[in-house]
């Protein structure tokens, strides 16, 4: 069984360095960065023997020989997302970076366990990397502070257990991630996009297929990816010299810089091995059947889990606009729709919930179905052991209005929470009823982690 270290940290896939990342290095004392260097390298190191090494098989030892795992106190230019290996295989995990992946983490799960909107902590960061590049002698806001988090939110058993939760599988993904560029031999220096996107796709399946191995999902690595894209598109705030989002082509070539962007060709990638596998993830589980359909809807959230920055380019100007008009007192706890999956607070639209589906012919299935709300706006994916199907949509007047994709076949729907559960219809092209009728029954939350 896995043993959890003791510090917090989200859940992550490699950030990598790049040339335009915002300098954040003095976010924190130099003293502190120290301290946390030398007690995490200790931390990780330990992970990397008791975890991670008795799971590599003898070829993929000898291939990596005596990898060597570093904790500076920041990578290069005070980028707070660097995480990389070098061309000698050296893996670097800076405490900067770590530090602030820890602080973000812990504002996110007391936020969301005390009913606050978590997504303050995605703006925090758009204002952090927007200060760091226009003010750049400045003092930065600090985390816990500006978000209105107090110091001690780890006191909270609550906080403290998801935290380390998500910390136990963070630092083996992430470990095993760089080893997977370290193993491959990848050309670090690359400046071909085509070649560095495949680079990332063999590292994230060699990280995944090691935490198979294990027989752990990373969970809460959704979390990281919705973080890394505001680094992205706030980033750009250092290549030009207007309030304006730059064209097109100047976005194209940015983002080619960058050693790890968020794609959809990395999420589906995921999201793939993920489902394929699900039945080995559950293997450590009580009722392993039920945890490994759990697990192969988890997956699916990659495939609906694109921001639409990715693609759209008025999605891309309006997150740079938003976060360009930001106050600091915009940042404070604030009462939301939308919270954490899992959390005690719950809302309508949001969560785990196991279907009756009755189709218009009288036939009847059960799927799962997960839903992950933003505001407004949800997304989510189903599954059984037959099929599998996506659903995206908006709530007006209380009620889910969404589409849906099942295989060649697709249409609308309607959805109203009552409580618990979720009663709706679906229909086929643009009608919302006629196709079918369902129930769908929260499910319960587990106590323990998986």
């Amino acid at each position: 069984m896995q043993r959890y270290l003791t510090f917090a940290l989200v859940i992550t896939t490699c950030a990598g360095a790049t040339l335009f990342g915002q300098n954040v290095s003095r976010l924190y004392p130099e003293k502190k960065l120290q301290a946390d260097a030398a007690r995490w390298g200790e931390q990780i190191q330990a992970e990397y023997g008791d975890t991670i090494l008795p799971q590599l098989t003898q070829a993929e030892r000898n291939a990596l020989g005596a990898v060597k795992i570093e904790v500076p106190l920041s990578g290069p230019n005070g980028d707070p997302f660097s995480f990389y290996t070098d061309d000698k295989g050296t893996i670097y995990l800076p405490a900067l970076s770590l530090r602030f992946f820890s602080d973000l983490c812990v504002a996110n799960v007391w936020l969301n366990a005390h009913g606050y909107d978590g997504t303050t902590v995605r703006d925090y960061v758009g204002v952090l990397l927007r200060e760091a590049t226009l003010s750049p002698g400045a003092p930065l806001p600090p985390v816990f502070r500006t978000l209105g988090v107090p110091d001690n939110a780890r006191d909270e058993s609550a906080v403290a257990n998801r935290v380390d939760r998500n910390f136990g599988n963070t630092i083996v993904f992430l470990l095993v991630h760089e080893l997977g560029h370290a193993l491959k031999k990848h050309d670090t220096h690359s400046r071909d996009p085509v070649q560095k996107r495949k680079q990332e796709i063999e590292a994230d399946g060699f990280a995944i297929e090691m935490m198979r191995r294990i027989g752990q999902v990373p969970l809460g690595v959704e979390f990281w990816f919705d973080v890394e894209r505001i680094g992205h598109v706030q980033g750009m705030r250092r290549l030009v010299e207007t309030e304006r989002f730059p064209a097109e082509a100047e976005w194209q070539k940015y983002l080619a810089s960058f050693d790890h962007p968020v794609t959809n060709e990395r999420l589906d990638a995921l999201a793939g091995v993920i489902e394929k596998a699900s039945d080995s993830f559950a293997r450590n589980q009580a009722n392993q059947a039920e945890w490994s359909a759990r697990f192969k809807t988890w997956g699916q959230w990659f495939h609906v889990a694109a921001p639409p920055w990715t693609t759209n380019r008025i999605a891309r100007t309006a997150e740079y606009e938003r976060v360009r008009d930001l106050h600091l007192e915009d940042l404070k706890p604030r009462k939301t729709a939308f919270t954490m999956l899992g959390s005690e607070h719950e809302p309508d639209y949001n969560g785990l919930f196991a279907v009756r589906r009755t189709a218009a012919d009288g036939g009847q299935d059960r799927v799962d179905l997960l839903l992950l709300r933003m505001g407004k706006e949800v997304t989510g994916g189903y599954s059984n052991r037959k099929l599998d199907g996506f659903i995206e949509g908006e709530i007006r007047s209380g009620m889910l209005h969404f589409t849906w994709r099942e295989g060649n076949a697709n249409g609308h729907g309607v959805a109203r929470a009552q409580g618990e559960t979720l009663r709706g219809t679906w229909g086929l092209g643009e009608s919302e009823q006629g196709a079918g009728e369902f129930s769908a029954e929260r499910q319960k939350k587990e106590r323990s982690a998986p």
